[in-house]
């Protein structure tokens, strides 16, 4: 079967799709033993990435948020293929800024021609999808012992399970911050370190700590390039390289207000607290100020919707 994939500066590339030949990523991390690449989605969605030198495929988990606009912007710089990858979670209100910021920022990149790398379209998965067809108990019961104990974002189990399901490493543009949550969790139950003989550098994996692998069950599979850089490191780097104005394209808030960021949600509480406020809209800032009690009113609000469409 013939494929043409269409990347940047418009090159195309035919490919004879050979079902002996998965030349993705495949470095240490959890392998589901039980994967059946006779599994339609498994064959469509690994053979669509093969690239002539597999070992400089980057798969990227991007939202079009700053952390992986940065990184991806550091990655398409060099000379390399790149797949992004988008998770949809229909219960946010970000969705649709989050792909036309993804869009505006693809479309500066193919502009600048001192961009190198190959990009690939976006791949993008329901949140639903992946509960229904990636399950794997190990994973998801170590996630819901790190959320509980350390408040590990949702989106983690999400992409566990996934990289799991499609036998694939991923990069994650999880940064230094003042709560670090998932920094939390590694320190913890983990170890971190950086990856041997990798062909860029410095990017970290997590490895279990001693007999502990809950970490590792979770984050084993994502790749972490920046893990030990702060927003406003990215900030610094990205203002000397002259990014800026690509970075300011990217999206932050998950539940934006009349199409601006709401300054109540977490991604808006974490520019408030590290050096990225600029980013947040005076009159976000001051819903800022009084956050927990707009928090509390919106969560009754919605207590007594939800009862009334019970009683109805």
């Amino acid at each position: 079967m013939e494929r043409v994939l269409h990347i940047k500066n418009k090159f195309e590339m035919k490919q004879q799709v050979n079902s002996n030949k998965i030349e993705i990523i495949r470095g240490g991390g959890i392998k589901n033993t039980d994967l059946d690449e006779t599994d339609p989605f498994v064959i469509n969605d690994l053979k669509k990435t093969l690239v002539p030198d597999g070992d400089r495929l980057v798969i990227l988990l991007w939202s079009g948020g700053w952390d992986g606009t940065f990184r991806l912007l550091q990655l398409a710089e060099k000379d390399i293929w790149i797949q992004p990858v988008y998770v949809i979670d229909k219960e946010r209100r970000s969705t649709p800024n989050e792909k036309q910021a993804m869009r505006s920022i693809l479309d500066k990149i193919q502009e600048n021609k001192a961009f190198k790398a190959q990009i690939f379209d976006i791949k993008y998965y329901e949140v639903d999808w992946i509960l229904e067809n990636c399950k794997n108990p190990v994973i998801s019961a170590d996630f819901a012992l790190l959320r509980r104990k350390y408040k590990v974002g949702t989106q983690y189990e999400w992409f566990a399970l996934l990289c799991d399901r499609l036998c694939v490493q991923m990069e994650s543009a999880v940064v230094h911050q003042y709560h670090g949550k998932v920094e939390d969790a590694i320190k913890a139950e983990g170890h971190l370190e950086l990856i041997k003989d990798d062909f860029l550098d410095e990017r970290r994996q997590v490895l279990p700590r001693d007999n502990i692998q809950t970490a590792y069950h979770v984050f084993g599979n994502l790749i972490l390039p920046v893990i030990n850089l702060s927003k406003k490191d990215e900030e610094k780097i990205a203002e000397a390289k002259g990014w800026m104005g690509i970075m300011k394209l990217s999206w932050f808030c998950h539940s934006p207000i009349d199409g601006e960021p709401c300054g109540l949600c977490g991604p808006c509480d974490d520019a408030m607290n590290t050096g990225m406020e600029w980013r947040v809209p005076l009159k976000a800032q001051k819903r800022h100020k009084h956050r927990k009690i707009f928090l509390l009113l919106r969560g009754a609000r919605n207590y007594l919707y939800y009862r009334l469409l019970k009683n109805n």
